[in-house]
């Protein structure tokens, strides 16, 4: 019997108002709850208890925040939800859409204001238990909490937990104070250091425009549940994990090579490529790779249309706005599809000179291929990035969060370090290549096994009243039935082809 992955929702927040038993008590309610509406509701009255456990702890009567936080801590943790909760719940609810077991707890039971950790052993079986983690804290200064933070510290200073956690989900939602209140940035860091100890990062799913994962807004103790937006997206957050969780967990297995697209963003005089094709060689028989140098393409840059993509058609078919003859995108175009992974590789130097660069013109055009129904959805990605002892450039981190919002699933980064013109570190390059390769080939096997289930990633056009617009005339076309058809009719070949029964 096929048992349910488990997603562990973790609530990263010092108001947070379950723990103990009130962790079970608010799992048992949402596997209650029948729809949105019923949900939406429970929240709001969930809300409203956490205010009401605020002004009962000291509020109503003036008392400082430090005498009020300790009578929150002497309540028994069953009822009310923080601001934090109300977004990870509103997630864990929309997970259990695709028949994943879900748990909640709260990090402020393990580790204390006063850096203290107790039953560090029931946290380590917590995380080692999951095979996914949703993680929902408040924004500080644009960053997540200690408790995150002391979260990420742990998994990494712990040889068992590093080890056996490699290779599972992470999924994040930030809750600020504004609407523009760094909960992106917060996303972003956290989703950088959890692929840097081994996690697979997803954002949110198609319903919410694939973005870093679940944004929330609530200025005051018990105001999360007024953010319909907010919510939209932890539910994204939440569907998006889930679904990829359920996919893994039928654990399929392909034969032959991995299909890995390389694009070479950024060189000088060849260097990179020629690195790439000396890494690529140790790899020789285990994958089949497509190399497009976009340092040396001429690629216009995106002029930000209102109708991107230009139409709704099968993926082979190029669909930007841009077809001057001058312009190559158009003749790579079809070099772009039907891969397991992509991996942009960049040279991260001190100084510009002799440097020939496509980054952003490449990063910039990939527009209508995320706007085409997400041509790239489910394939694995890892920036390569060749740097300079001292270059400072981030173009790991920059890559990562482009191209992670073309619904792929990011890995961590591999950085080769250079100094006088020689590889530092290219036993370890080759170390991380032969992860991802592996990763890679997991991943390539859930989504080939998707196709039997003729599901599609569909763009939502938020924020383009004009694209919006064209879509509803789209779908009126039958424009994008013909390209799902055509998408899962190819996966399904592929499937065929290199699935093994």
């Amino acid at each position: 019997m096929k048992l349910r992955p488990k997603l562990l929702g973790i609530a990263a927040s010092l108001r947070n108002a379950r723990w103990g038993i009130g962790n079970q008590y608010l799992v048992d309610s949402l596997a209650g709850i029948a729809d949105e509406e019923q949900l939406f509701s429970f929240l709001s009255k969930e809300s409203e208890l956490h205010l009401k456990n605020f002004i009962e702890a000291g509020r109503k009567d003036g008392k400082s925040f430090l005498e009020i936080y300790d009578n929150l801590k002497k309540n028994k943790g069953d009822k009310g939800l923080s601001n934090s909760e109300v977004a990870l719940a509103s997630a864990l609810w929309s997970a259990q859409e695709y028949n994943v077991e879900i748990e909640h707890i709260s990090l402020s039971e393990y580790f204390l204001t006063s850096g203290a950790v107790r039953n560090e052993n029931k946290l380590k079986e917590k995380l080692l238990s999951a095979d996914g983690l949703l993680v929902s804290g408040p924004v500080y200064f644009g960053d997540r909490s200690s408790l995150v933070q002391s979260l990420i510290e742990m998994i990494h200073s712990d040889p068992e937990l590093y080890e056996k956690l490699q290779g599972k989900l992470y999924g994040g939602i930030a809750v600020g104070a504004k609407r523009n209140g760094g909960q992106e940035t917060t996303l972003i860091y956290q989703m950088f250091d959890f692929v840097n100890i081994g996690y697979w990062a997803v954002g949110n799913d198609s319903d919410s425009t694939a973005q870093y994962g679940g944004t929330g807004h609530a200025g005051d103790v018990g105001t999360m549940h007024k953010d319909s937006y907010g919510l939209k997206t932890s539910m994204g957050a939440g569907r998006r994990i889930a679904s990829l969780l359920n996919d893994l967990g039928a654990k399929r297995i392909i034969r032959g090579p991995v299909n890995v697209l390389f694009i070479v963003m950024q060189d000088r005089n060849g260097e990179v490529h020629s690195r790439l094709l000396n890494i690529l060689n140790e790899f020789s028989g285990e994958l089949n790779a497509t190399i497009i140098n976009a340092s040396k393409e001429r690629i216009f840059s995106c002029i930000a249309c209102d109708i991107c993509p230009t139409h709704i058609d099968v993926d082979e078919n190029y669909r930007c706005v841009i077809t001057s003859k001058q312009d190559r995108l158009k003749h790579l175009h079809t070099d772009l599809l039907y891969h397991d992974a992509i991996v942009p590789v960049m040279f991260s130097p001190k100084d510009a000179l002799g440097v020939r660069s496509g980054y952003q013109t490449f990063m910039e055009r990939s527009r209508y291929l995320r706007r085409g129904d997400y041509a790239l959805s489910n394939q694995l990605m890892a920036p390569l990035v060749f740097e300079e002892i001292g270059a400072s450039q981030n173009y790991a981190l920059r890559a990562m969060t482009s191209l992670i919002r073309h619904h792929t699933v990011a890995v961590q980064p591999m950085i080769g370090y250079i100094h006088n013109g020689e590889l530092l570190n290219g036993k370890e390059i080759g170390e991380q290549m032969k992860t991802f390769l592996a990763s890679a080939r997991r991943l390539a096997a859930a989504r080939l096994a998707k196709a039997y289930e003729k599901e599609s990633s569909r763009y939502r056009p938020v924020g383009y009243v004009l694209s919006a617009n064209k879509e509803e005339e789209d779908v009126r076309l039958n424009s994008r039935k013909k390209m799902v058809k055509s998408r899962y009719e190819h996966m399904l070949n592929e499937a065929k082809d290199r699935l093994i029964p």
